[in-house]
């Protein structure tokens, strides 16, 4: 016998521990009998913990961590430890991002507006016999409010601490019996909350996302939908502060100043030679920014069949992005840079889905897509090295796969779960060049790399039992194997034919265990789940050795190593109005085989490298990452009153670069309160961030020798809310 159909969520009363329908696995279900790690963010959480991008994402999830590549809009996604860290957006990450299914493997536009979304669902481990794109870390799925065959509207206005306001809305409806539309939007503005030297604020939002939605439902076997969308993001980017004494200027001039730490951190500083601000493009005291476009549609076709749903997914999305950022946190010309890129991706996904109530239930598909990406990536280095950098090159990716998945139903408590998916993708560098400018001037236009490319063919594939011993139990056991693309560094190197290099793929094989526990008459709802991973191949940020300038950035496989934790997730309902959440996740990893370069010395007018030997080193990661929230609700007659505390904890990050660059762990707590009718008509809501003003760093780096930065975490912020629905 198969699980009964889970509650919706409108028949949930305030003392049940509600249960949401999730797609995570192709066909919709319970997330309770979906044997792997998974959480869902419902979009009422949503909006209550006012998150605004999906670096918030972490604070509500266990094992998740998001954060900002040298401060940009750029996020770099790490599922359990399973991250990939590189500014440049060549590269696919390990952490799949996609909305409504359809995939985005560009990194720097995973950063869009969260509006009317229905819930966010985040997935533990490796992807690949089910998902568009292969991944080893994990994946975030966005769904969409869809379309309503009544009408309906609503919109919040909200003002906040730094003069930051945002206004979201949406209609929907039949527009005739068979064809219902939705159209919503986002804006928002101001939020300055950093500052230079001389008072000049720093942190200014202004962004905006609209999106159509379009369901046809052709016959009772046949339905179309339509996604228009698109955004505009000119926002500023987030400033750096120097967290150790400024030596890298003194490498040019022994006489200069050595730049101080501000006690400060939200204090940064900008500003870069009238020379690299003439071939930006903008003025030398220009604020640092982020400027992004997305615009995209995607079409779905789905056709009920007596043996299976058939559904084609075509997409298309065009993005750029310009980008322009102060690396040293000082007005010298020491670390500015500039991104100015073009992508596009057109992607087709054909897949055939079985009937739910049967004994063997499967999923089966085709994935193509095509990648085009043109970047020009600029470096002001003039007043540490006496010349500025200028690297353009053009990346084509094609993609081909085909993946299945089959459920078999032994009896009514057993279940056993196979997957398996074999992908072809190739990736091709055209055009690549790094160049030294001095003045204006190419100085050395040889530097050329006209053409580089990597191929591969490579199955990944999953096994998995389930086992119900109880009613509301559910134990499962999985082995899975995970790949992630190879690729190319595209650094601005002296040395683009080492640098550019490709590096290998790299595989998991996850060994999971786990419980899905619940108790409906206690509203208790329990799961654990413990993994060891086994990692080949781990793409490193790292360098590789020119013999005749020495290290040069660039992404390494690291042969061998592992990780292994698990999580906890709870929520509990004791009282009737009562909600008590809590998750955690923990895990350590460590290199098995992986020598890296730590410097170079000169033997006969050549550079030989000199290599550390990391067997046993922690990998980069924090081992504990813990959410909490309280809420209660207040019956008033027909009015509801909701309060709620929230904290989130993160451990010491440590990083690869030594101990010196290691991101003190921090504990941030928030609160909101909610005033409204029962019906929903209409609510006013307050929320508070970092309420206790913790002062914290979210990343620490360095892009050249002696200018170690870091960026701050926005101090305490608060906001009320104004939402209507109709």
């Amino acid at each position: 016998m198969l699980p009964p159909p889970a509650k919706k969520a409108q028949d949930v009363t305030a003392h049940e521990t509600e249960e949401v329908l999730v797609t995570s696995e192709r066909r919709t279900e319970s997330p309770q009998n979906i044997g792997s790690s998974l959480s869902v963010i419902s979009g009422k959480a949503l909006q209550t913990r006012n998150v605004n991008n999906v670096f918030d994402l972490q604070y509500l999830t266990p094992s998740l961590q998001v954060t900002p590549q040298f401060g940009s809009g750029q996020p770099a996604f790490a599922i359990r430890g399973v991250g990939f860290n590189d500014y440049a957006s060549n590269n696919a990450p390990t952490v799949g991002v996609y909305v409504d299914e359809v995939a985005n493997p560009v990194p720097f536009a995973t950063n869009g507006m969260m509006f009317d979304i229905s819930r966010v669902e985040v997935l533990r481990g490796p992807q690949g016999t089910l998902y568009g794109r292969n991944t080893t870390g994990g994946a975030i799925n966005y769904i969409l409010n869809k379309p309503t065959s009544t009408f309906h509207a609503g919109g919040d206005v909200q003002y906040g601490r730094f003069d930051s306001a945002k206004i979201d809305g949406y209609i929907s409806g039949p527009i005739t019996d068979k064809l219902r539309y939705r159209l919503s939007g986002e804006t928002e503005q101001g939020g300055n909350w950093q500052h230079n030297s001389a008072g000049l604020g720093l942190g200014r939002v202004n962004r905006g996302a609209a999106r159509l939605l379009l369901d046809y439902q052709a016959t009772d076997t046949l339905k179309f939908e339509f996604n228009l969308h698109g955004s505009r993001d000119r926002s500023d980017a987030n400033g750096l502060h120097l967290y150790s004494p400024m030596a890298a200027y003194n490498k040019l001039n022994p006489t200069a100043p050595v730049y101080a730490v501000s006690s400060d951190r939200y204090q940064t500083n900008w500003g870069t030679s009238p020379e690299f601000a003439k071939q930006l493009g903008i003025n030398p005291n220009t604020k640092p920014f982020s400027h992004v476009d997305v615009g995209g549609m995607s079409f779905r076709a789905e056709k009920t069949l007596p043996f299976a749903t058939v559904t084609d997914l075509i997409s298309y999305d065009n993005m750029q992005r310009q980008e322009y950022m102060n690396f040293d946190a000082w007005p010298a010309t020491l670390a500015d840079v500039s991104f100015k890129t073009r992508a596009n991706v057109l992607a087709n996904e054909l897949r055939f889905t079985s009937p739910n109530k049967q004994r063997l239930t499967w999923v089966a598909g085709i994935y193509y897509a095509h990648q085009y990406m043109n970047d020009r990536y600029q470096s002001g280095f003039a007043d540490l090295y006496g010349f500025d950098r200028d690297l353009r090159y053009s990346q084509f990716v094609n993609t081909i796969s085909g993946f299945g998945q089959a459920t078999y139903h032994i009896t009514s408590k057993l279940r056993l779960t196979g997957g398996v998916r074999i992908e072809h993708e190739q990736r091709k560098l055209a055009n690549m060049g790094s160049f030294q400018v001095i003045n204006g001037a190419i100085t050395n236009p040889g530097n050329v790399l006209h053409g580089e490319s990597t191929d591969f063919t490579l199955p990944s594939g999953k096994f998995e039992v389930q086992y119900n011993p109880v009613k509301n139990d559910m134990l499962y056991v999985s082995f899975t194997r995970g790949i992630k693309s190879g690729g190319f560094t595209t650094y601005n190197s002296n040395a683009v034919g080492v640098s550019a290099a490709p590096f290998k793929p790299e595989s998991l094989l996850a060994y999971e265990v786990g419980n899905k526990f619940s108790l409906p008459e206690q509203h208790l709802r329990l799961n654990v789940a413990g993994f060891y991973y086994d990692y080949s191949n781990q793409q490193i940020q790292s360098a590789s050795l020119n013999p005749q300038t020495g290290l040069v950035g660039s992404i390494v496989n690291a042969p061998r190593s592992h990780m292994y934790g698990g999580e906890i997730e709870a929520e509990w309902h004791p009282l009737s109005g009562l909600t008590l959440s809590q998750s955690a996740g923990f895990a350590v990893g460590a290199f098995d085989k992986f020598s890296s370069l730590a410097g170079a010395h000169i033997v006969n007018g050549t550079y030989v490298g000199d290599y550390r030997n990391r067997k046993g080193e922690q990998l980069p990661f924090p081992q504990f990452t813990v959410n909490g929230s309280v809420s209660y609700n207040w019956s008033l007659g027909d009015y509801a009153l909701t309060t709620g505390m929230n904290y989130s904890l993160r451990s010491t990050y440590h990083s690869l670069f030594g101990g010196n660059y290691n991101v003190p762990g921090y504990t941030l707590w928030g609160a909101d309160l909610a005033f409204g009718p029962k019906s929903g008509k209409w609510s006013v809501s307050a929320f508070g961030k970092n309420i206790f003003n913790k002062k914290y760093d979210v990343e620490r780096n360095y892009f050249v020798d002696g200018a170690n930065v870091a960026l701050a975490g926005m101090p305490a912020t608060w906001g009320v809310r104004l939402g209507v629905n109709y």
